[in-house]
């Protein structure tokens, strides 16, 4: 080597000064270090601290609503665009995740205090009720009470076909499958 260059690289090295603040006596603060000292204890239980489950405030209420609720919108979307395309373990998987996102929202809303569905109710149904019919007409707007249970009337059926007995007409059943070709004109 040349003289020029081994001054060059004695110029370039840094010195150190016994009496400049960045020198580094001491301890070192690193994790080995950390751990003899007693502050990674203290470390593990800030973070604890900070894994424990808050308190649902009104804003955290809706937060997590609608973090579930986004996590269900992208589950929905692949579940329709996949559906009929693909078969198998692979759409399986999508619609076991599709199912597990609206469980976990529909499980999110029973375990919700009063208040809390209150508060959610308050945000989902922003819109009021629409009364304009039963405030001109002056009803009532509480809907008739209906019965799930017991024998119903068809509201389908007129009244002539009410008093008719079906069990005499023959119309529909008689005839074979031969006598329908002829009638359409279908030619074997």
């Amino acid at each position: 080597m040349s003289e020029n260059s081994t001054k060059s690289n004695n110029n370039n090295r840094r010195k150190k000064n016994p009496n400049s603040k960045s020198s580094n006596r001491g301890p070192k603060h690193n994790s080995k270090n950390a751990s003899a000292t007693g502050s990674s204890k203290e470390s593990k239980k800030n973070s604890n601290r900070n894994r424990r489950p808050k308190s649902l405030t009104p804003s955290r209420v809706l937060q997590k609503h609608e973090n579930l609720m986004e996590q269900h919108i992208i589950a929905r979307k692949k579940y329709f665009e996949m559906y009929g395309r693909i078969t198998g373990k692979q759409f399986d998987k999508i619609e076991q995740n599709f199912n597990k996102t609206l469980k976990a929202i529909v499980d999110y809303k029973n375990t919700l205090k009063d208040w809390q569905k209150e508060v959610l109710d308050k945000k989902l149904d922003f819109y009021p009720a629409d009364r304009q019919f039963t405030s001109t007409h002056d009803l009532e707007p509480v809907g008739d009470e209906v019965s799930f249970e017991g024998d119903f009337e068809d509201p389908h059926l007129l009244p002539t076909q009410k008093n008719h007995e079906w069990s005499t007409d023959t119309e529909e059943s008689s005839g074979t499958y031969d006598d329908y070709k002829a009638y359409k004109g279908i030619v074997d």
